[in-house]
């Protein structure tokens, strides 16, 4: 009944309904946060190979597609799953991840798949693992920036001062360096390397970096994000950007583990978000909200985060697929 097809020049024109039918949806459906390309943007990255598209096909009209990214050495990243209407919709998601598996077999001998699944795809957990799909719950915490009495009762929480030897600094280009090693030391125990190989090398942490001061990943406020020196050596960090177009965001947090347990991570992201806050009301960025993404399972950070005036706003699981060769 239902056929899979590769995207090609055929269906250049009839898959645009589909495509933006996603589009319409990707915030309320999707939770999504940046509106995806537009249909010719699409077309065009296509076209270079930057990204790959499976159709569904019934009658020789596409009625859903899945799209991806193998464009990284270690990752292919899985973006959304969708289809028109909501008939059979698991046997249309099964059709087209399987013809996603058999598609990318060779490079998942060596590249993690990692597959967000925001929003109703949610609804799609439990036919993932039938696939090999392992999860890490992640929640999303709000702080809910023009909320007067929110924002008055954050300027009355005080942390101890600083001990003798650390001090909080705006981010500067000349931490750079260092800051991908801080980082790497930071989260090499984490779960997020689990669906974002970069976190497991130097290299791939300083990607991710670039990435973030260059703005790639939304407008990074390097004058909000905070950086904290131990006897002039840097040992944490809190960065500040704006994913979407009203929507501010901490993309990490973190301190090297020889100098957890003083509270300074705590004192990093109230540092961060008071000058978020002074930017909102100075008219520098017009903000609806300031969110972070924060694994479930770590107690410590939603601690820290709620003491902020953070609250958990929804949680999705984040997808990954271990390559061929892991003994994961």
């Amino acid at each position: 009944m239902y056929q899979t097809q590769v995207l090609n020049e055929k269906y250049f024109k009839i898959f645009g309904g589909v495509y933006n039918d996603f589009r319409k949806k990707c915030r309320m459906d999707y939770k999504f946060e940046l509106d995806p390309l537009e249909y010719n943007d699409f077309l065009e990255y296509f076209s270079k190979g930057l990204i790959s598209c499976i159709l569904l096909v019934e009658d020789d009209i596409p009625t859903g597609f899945l799209a991806y990214s193998a464009a990284m050495e270690d990752a292919i990243e899985l973006y959304v799953i969708h289809c028109l209407g909501s008939e059979n919709i698991l046997e249309k998601k099964n059709c087209l991840m399987e013809k996603f598996l058999e598609a990318t077999a060779q490079k998942r001998n060596k590249a993690l798949v990692s597959y967000p699944m925001l929003g109703v795809q949610a609804a799609y957990k439990d036919i993932a693992a039938k696939y090999g799909f392992k999860f890490v719950d992640l929640a999303v915490v709000v702080f809910d920036i023009n909320n007067k009495k929110l924002i008055k009762e954050f300027e009355q929480i005080s942390f101890t001062d600083l001990p003798i030897g650390y001090k909080i600094t705006p981010y500067r280009d000349v931490y750079f360096n260092d800051l991908v090693n801080v980082v790497y030391e930071a989260f090499k125990n984490s779960s997020d390397h689990n669906f974002d190989p970069r976190f497991r090398t130097i290299e791939g942490i300083k990607d991710i970096l670039e990435k973030i001061t260059n703005s790639i990943y939304g407008k990074f406020l390097p004058q909000a994000s905070r950086v904290l020196l131990a006897e002039s050596k840097v040992a944490g960090f809190a960065f500040a950007n704006i994913t979407g177009d009203y929507i501010g965001n901490i993309p990490l947090v973190g301190i090297v583990p020889e100098h957890r347990g003083l509270n300074l991570s705590e004192v990093m992201l109230k540092s961060a978000v008071e000058e978020i806050v002074k930017l909102n009301k100075s008219g520098f960025v017009r903000l609806q909200e300031l969110n972070a993404s924060v694994d479930t399972a770590n107690e410590a950070a939603f601690r820290m985060y709620r003491q902020i005036g953070f609250r958990e706003s929804y949680t999705y699981p984040q997808g990954y697929l271990p390559n061929s060769g892991s003994i994961d």
